[in-house]
């Protein structure tokens, strides 16, 4: 049995999940509220620790971009599934490096809802390809002094590997790499390994200063 939580403010959509998810055997819903506030109040009533909770990123109060922190250190390694209507690459770079494991965009269907369910509960991450480009533009800008990917080009990186260096030049940790690409934590540092081999450095401070031109 997967659990569920849900902190959502919009009343008919909240509703419309919380019947969803009692008709499905292998779902159970431990707690649906509609603000942070709110679930402050009641988490310990409750009781039992969800898998996954289903947030709300527009949330009156604590938003849920700032709750991301908070519900992880009260749930440590649960599932955080944001809800969403907004389409813009910073709210997901900004949801991703505090925490968050995949995103549902308003409106969607429960079909697809569930479909995401699935795959946290099987171990993996949610990111629609535009989502994906949207994060990895958004470490691009970040980074754009001196060439910016010219300058990894120049060191021979396979464009998996440039995505993993704008990502870390970004600021993101190795968890936070993979998270976003979606691939294991082994990976991403076989990934960085192997940049460092190709850019000649062995540690992450000599690596922005030989991309950034300091050395």
């Amino acid at each position: 049995m997967y659990l569920i939580g849900i902190i959502e403010d919009d009343v008919q959509l909240r509703k419309t999940m919380e019947n969803y998810i009692s008709l499905q055997q292998d779902l159970s819903l431990v707690f649906s509220c509609n603000r942070i506030e709110k679930w402050i109040s009641i988490r310990q009533d409750a009781g039992i620790v969800p898998d996954c909770i289903l947030l709300d990123i527009g949330l009156p109060g604590i938003s849920g971009l700032d709750a991301i922190s908070i519900i992880s250190s009260y749930y440590p390694g649960v599932k955080i599934l944001v809800i969403t209507g907004m389409e813009d690459p910073l709210v997901a770079w900004q949801a991703m490096m505090n925490g968050a494991n995949g995103f549902l965009l308003k409106p969607f269907r429960l079909a697809e809802m569930q479909k995401q369910l699935e795959i946290l509960q099987s171990g993996g991450t949610v990111l629609e390809p535009e989502t994906m480009t949207g994060l990895i533009q958004t470490a691009r800008n970040r980074f754009n002094a001196n060439g910016g990917i010219e300058r990894f080009q120049e060191f021979g990186l396979t464009q998996r590997e440039i995505q993993v260096a704008e990502l870390l030049l970004a600021g993101s940790s190795y968890k936070e790499i993979s998270t976003v690409l979606n691939v294991s934590y082994t990976t991403v540092n076989e990934h960085i390994k192997n940049i460092y081999k190709k850019v000649k450095v062995n540690s992450k401070m000599a690596f922005i200063n030989r991309v950034s031109g300091k050395n």
